[in-house]
């Protein structure tokens, strides 16, 4: 995602054009005694800030970084230069220090603009935190985390004077309480699971080839051995009534981890055997089981 950064409008240089950084040094003695002049302002806060404009724009950002710090050092009061520092750190990943930036710049020098800049960092930093949820055994505390940024990124927004789309921050809050309630069913699935010993679970397999079959959770089953099947002698059958809804899951591949393979239940169980549905357990494409247990 690429945002159009704003920056506000550019203060003149001082000197009248730009300036190679290794004549920014301090000077002799002299130079330095300007300080106490009336109205003398140091340029070199502007010129390192400007210079690190241009090398984040180049795509340097540790070297722009080091130049928006040098000119911080100079004036830590430079509003324009917190900007500029918040929206280098974001483009290094380096979203919380960004916002402390942010923060910093408004305390002291409140604008549309920069609250326009903090709110889109925040968004993004949000979208990304829910996206490397998805990529946890549990991601409800970074969901969590996820929907605790947006909110600072919608308080964020000025209101009226605000460049932003409200609604695209809303429909994001949407998404994020979405996957927060389908990571709940996902973990509340799995304590249900956590419930039974394994050689009480079956996986079932194959309902592609039964999708006319419909099961739904707690529906009585049939397991069926099936010592004559050609592909499999290990093979268990899977009935819903008298239709067959799918086969016991007989590989690794094709099971959940917490339930037990055809080949190990065979001896366990008789010929026909009666069970139950439990539930599909889903989380992405990486698990989507229907999983049953045997009624002993």
């Amino acid at each position: 995602m690429t945002w159009e950064w704003k920056i506000g409008d550019p203060v003149d240089d001082a000197t009248g054009g730009s300036m190679e950084a290794e004549n920014w040094g301090h000077g002799d003695e002299d130079d330095e005694n300007m300080d106490d002049e009336i109205g003398y302002k140091d340029p070199r806060p502007e010129q390192y800030g400007k210079k690190a404009w241009d090398l984040y724009m180049d795509f340097r950002e540790e070297e722009a970084l080091r130049y928006i710090n040098m000119a911080l050092d100079l004036d830590d009061s430079h509003a324009g230069n917190w900007n500029r520092k918040a929206i280098i750190l974001e483009a290094m990943n380096n979203y919380r220090q960004s916002e402390r930036c942010y923060n910093r710049s408004l305390e002291l020098s409140p604008s549309n603009l920069v609250h326009d800049n903090k709110a889109r960092m925040l968004y993004d930093w949000a979208s990304q935190l829910l996206e490397e949820s998805k990529k946890l055994p549990n991601g409800l505390d970074m969901l969590d985390e996820a929907n605790n940024t947006l909110t600072r990124a919608i308080e964020a927004l000025p209101g009226e004077g605000s460049e932003e789309d409200i609604n695209k921050y809303l429909k994001l809050r949407d998404s994020i309480n979405f996957y927060i309630d389908y990571e709940r069913r996902y973990l509340n699935n799995l304590e249900t699971l956590g419930k039974y010993k394994m050689n009480e679970l079956f996986t079932i397999t194959g309902r592609n080839h039964y999708r006319d079959v419909k099961i739904t959770r707690g529906m009585p089953l049939r397991l069926v051995r099936e010592p004559d099947n050609e592909f499999d002698p290990d093979a268990i059958a899977v009935y819903a009534g008298d239709s067959k809804a799918g086969y016991v899951a007989n590989n690794d591949y094709t099971k959940h981890e917490l339930t037990s393979l055809a080949s190990q239940l065979k001896d366990e169980i008789p010929d026909i055997a009666q069970g139950e549905y439990l539930l599909y357990l889903e989380r992405y494409a990486e698990v989507q089981f229907a999983i049953g247990r045997i009624i002993k």
